[in-house]
């Protein structure tokens, strides 16, 4: 039994400055047998070519895996032969189809023309959504390029399991030293000591904007871990010209599109509570990890509210903040775009 026990096996393709990633991973199923599984986070169409190299040292063939335009997970429904050290991608070509209709492909991920096509932020188009596409892969022997194997295999084991990938720590993030947390600490608790002054002083000042309940999408981005949120956020805005809020929000996650082993995709909420001054706010929020790879974060966030009509306006925002991974805590930074409608 211990003979046919796979272990998990990882590869990142190499990372470029459109944060397009293919990688794969073999796991062991409930009937002791190996499967492979593949990922990408781009919506290109992706042929990828890839070989194993065995627990042996020996290679398989070289394999060609058809991915098609959704961000997506795929499962290989055939059983691998023999215990997998590694899985190597070889060579990408991505493929998009440009204004007129035409398929445009190459290898090179920062190609200008590919990012143009793409959109730069290839996740968002997917992440309107709000769900997940998986397809089934299917892979050839790269000697028989007839060979397909069908996605809907009589051979697949229903019983297959993929597991979440295992994560290495390879983040390369600007990790917090204790001096940097105190500093930002001061700085913090300076600027909400100022803010709590001005809300004191201005909590009676009449401002027929406030107090108010409203709801907000928004697209949040943190910059050093490379996450995107599309959220809804709930705001209740009590006082007048000085005020304190309390917020929440719950949508969707890209999960790291920087990092292929640190926050994985999924539901997403947070909470927080702001010292509010007109339409101007100092927030800070928090998200606890419900999983093992779960995005987590607590952040200060300087937001403005640009109130275009009574009940419509539009809520920016920028701050600081840390995630933890690891048991190291690294620095980010949030900014994010919504649209508001309050009551």
């Amino acid at each position: 039994m211990f003979a046919i026990m796979l272990p998990v096996a990882t590869v990142d393709a190499k990372k470029n400055k459109q944060n397009m990633l293919v990688w794969g991973e073999v796991v062991t199923a409930d009937d002791g047998n190996g499967y492979l599984t593949m990922y990408k986070n781009s919506p290109a169409e992706i042929t990828a070519q890839f070989h194993f190299i065995y627990k042996d040292k020996s290679k398989s063939v070289m394999y060609d895996l058809f991915m098609p335009d959704t961000v997506a997970e795929l499962h290989d429904p055939v059983p691998v032969e023999k215990p997998v050290k590694e899985v190597v991608v070889d060579n990408i070509i991505y493929s998009a189809l440009d204004a007129g209709g035409n398929k445009y492909s190459t290898s090179d991920p920062d190609d200008p023309v590919l990012a143009m096509l793409l959109v730069d932020m290839f996740d968002f188009y997917h992440d309107l959504f709000w769900f997940d596409v998986t397809h089934r892969a299917r892979y050839y022997d790269g000697r028989h390029y007839d060979n397909w194997t069908p996605s809907n295999s009589s051979r697949y084991n229903t019983a297959h399991k993929s597991s979440s990938r295992p994560k290495a720590p390879d983040v390369d993030l600007t990790e917090v030293d204790d001096a940097a947390l105190l500093v930002g600490a001061v700085a913090v608790a300076a600027a909400s000591a100022g803010m709590i002054v001005g809300v004191v002083k201005n909590w009676n000042v009449p401002d027929e904007r406030f107090p108010y309940v409203s709801i907000s999408p928004q697209v949040q981005y943190f910059v050093q871990s490379g996450t995107m949120r599309d959220v809804i956020q709930f705001k209740c805005r009590f006082g007048n010209r000085g005020g304190l809020s309390f917020l929440a929000d719950l949508g969707f996650s890209t999960g790291s599109m920087n990092e292929s082993n640190l926050f994985d995709p999924g539901f997403t909420c947070s909470a927080g509570m702001g010292l509010d001054i007109g339409a101007f706010s100092l927030s800070f929020r928090g998200k606890p990890a419900f999983g093992r790879y779960d995005e987590n974060f607590l952040t200060c966030q300087a937001t403005y509210d640009i109130f275009l009509t009574d009940h419509f306006g539009i809520d920016i925002s920028a701050g600081a903040g840390i995630l933890s991974h690891d048991d190291k805590l690294y620095w980010d930074y949030p900014v994010s775009l919504g649209v508001m409608w309050k009551f």
